[in-house]
């Protein structure tokens, strides 16, 4: 008689070893996604301080720009540097609403950065957006208080959101300030 494996025990094998590795897959996924937020956490805080330091030397915060878009952290005014490798066409989008009428002026002459290097991409592949927000504004129906966010968005075309998973844990740490799973995050850098 020959020693071996029938073929019921090698099905049983594989089961056990595709049940084990769900279980660790599961696992490790959620190990990512808390070091996704923890991540979201640091960024926020080196954003926030950037802004900071920018009202410091301005005396007015950087200006809202669209998606993508550098507000003043990396060079002086807004740019993007998808579109200077022309892999992206958009505009800034540019609105000052509490910048004096020749904030470019003074910026040009009083900006002491770089401030921060404005990150390229999101942890999902996204792009990040800096938005000022007024009082009563909404996102995606989810309510943003008055202030100054820097939103983890899709990319250009809404793909790579940030997965519901990931997303919860940004909002159960406090890193997501709009409140509501909508596949990106507010990151409230200041308040009004």
């Amino acid at each position: 008689m020959k020693k071996g494996f029938t073929l019921l025990e090698l099905l049983v094998t594989v089961a056990i070893v595709g049940m084990i590795t769900s279980i660790l897959v599961s696992e490790l996924g959620g190990v990512f996604s808390q070091t996704d937020a923890t991540a979201s956490g640091a960024t926020k805080r080196q954003l926030t301080k950037a802004a900071e330091l920018y009202w410091v030397d301005m005396g007015f915060w950087p200006p809202d720009v669209g998606r993508g878009w550098d507000p003043g952290f990396e060079r002086p005014l807004p740019w993007n540097p998808d579109v200077e490798n022309g892999s992206h066409s958009g505009s800034p989008g540019i609105n000052c609403y509490e910048c004096p009428a020749n904030w470019q002026d003074i910026v040009l002459n009083q900006w002491d950065g770089p401030y921060y290097l404005w990150p390229d991409r999101t942890l999902w592949g996204g792009r990040y957006d800096y938005n000022i927000w007024p009082n009563g504004a909404t996102r995606y129906g989810c309510p943003v208080a008055a202030g100054i966010y820097a939103g983890a968005q899709g990319d250009y075309s809404n793909n790579n959101n940030i997965p519901a998973e990931s997303e919860q844990i940004l909002l159960d740490k406090g890193i997501d300030n709009d409140g509501c799973l909508n596949g990106e995050s507010q990151l409230v850098l200041f308040r009004f």
